[in-house]
């Protein structure tokens, strides 16, 4: 934020800083956060006299000012305490695999996802979530936890997919302690969209990864991601078109051809750009310029920036288009969508 002028803020506001107050806040941030093998630890130690409070993951982060991926970018929560204690660290047979979890699940906000991550930190955890979830949810669980196909991750079923989980007992407890902290945290709330004309579990304003989103929709499954890459994906089972869209574009991540000019225009005024390649005379320019006649739903999914702290951001899902209010220009067509 510092380096780059606070992009983030609301509009309306600034912050400025003189050219030298700059260079020591951010040379004070560099120095605390290459010390975080120090100072983690050393917090840990002194928790009991400094905060006087029992140590959760929760209230760690809101003593510390850290943030979950700083936590857990390099170290499961396990793992930290017992470096702290000087005890031997955990030895889960997937732990470098399982740990790439933990900030994925740090930044996600469906509760039901979250809860189900609680529920396989129990004793009979995979047992209830076999039977409480359904394939859509439970293939956009593996990819959660594991972020990749099954057969990259040595699974041939949703079930073996949860039992090889649950077998790295320390990483199921730290991810179950983060979920919990995760689910009443939340930023803004989440509502279900009851008129959708087919059926899903995503919520309004909930934070979703790619293959999450995919998965929730019936474009993903255990064997096959779906789609990866894009930033259009075009569902022609329910008829849709599911946009991923991040507005802040790096140049060592979008090309010239994929540096569409997407941004917010008000609270339920989206500016779009299409493909590069789509036309206003082509069949998917034709499908978004009479969506509603074609019986087409037109869904946004955005994220400001695509990492927070070098992990991949989720997206934000805005929810369905509600009118196509102006669009200009070929190759790619340039579209104001009314959410």
């Amino acid at each position: 934020e510092v380096e780059a002028d606070f992009p983030s803020l609301p509009p309306g506001c600034s912050i400025q800083l003189e050219r030298v107050a700059r260079e020591r806040v951010l040379g004070k941030i560099r120095s605390v956060l290459a010390e975080l093998n120090q100072f983690i630890p050393e917090t840990l130690r002194t928790w009991s006299e400094e905060v006087g409070k029992p140590l959760t993951f929760g209230r760690f982060i809101e003593v510390t000012g850290l943030t979950p991926v700083q936590v857990l970018s390099s170290r499961s929560w396990s793992e930290w305490k017992a470096l702290a204690d000087r005890q031997a660290m955990p030895v889960d047979p997937d732990i470098d695999q399982a740990r790439k979890a933990l900030p994925r699940i740090a930044l996600r906000s469906d509760p039901e996802l979250l809860s189900a991550i609680e529920t396989l930190g129990q004793s009979e955890g995979v047992e209830e979530a076999l039977g409480r979830y359904d394939t859509a949810r439970q293939t956009a669980l593996h990819y959660l936890l594991w972020g990749k196909e099954g057969g990259r991750v040595g699974v041939d079923s949703l079930e073996q997919s949860l039992r090889k989980w649950h077998a790295n007992a320390s990483i199921v407890a730290d991810a179950a302690e983060i979920a919990a902290w995760r689910r009443t945290h939340q930023q803004v709330p989440l509502h279900p969209l009851g008129d959708l004309p087919f059926e899903s579990d995503l919520l309004l304003h909930g934070a979703y990864g790619n293959a999450e989103i995919k998965a929730a929709l019936g474009l993903a499954s255990l064997e096959k991601p779906g789609a990866t890459g894009v930033g259009v994906i075009h569902a022609k089972e329910i008829r849709a078109y599911i946009h991923l869209v991040t507005f802040q574009k790096d140049e060592s991540d979008f090309s010239p051809t994929t540096r569409y000019r997407d941004y917010p225009i008000s609270r339920t005024l989206l500016h779009w750009e299409s493909q590069s390649n789509t036309s206003q005379a082509s069949a998917t320019g034709q499908n978004y310029l009479h969506f509603e006649e074609r019986g087409y739903t037109i869904l946004f999914f955005a994220r400001l920036m695509k990492r927070i702290e070098g992990e991949t951001a989720p997206f934000i899902f805005l929810g369905q288009a509600k009118a196509l209010k102006s669009y200009q220009g070929d190759r790619p067509i340039a579209m104001t969508w009314e959410l």
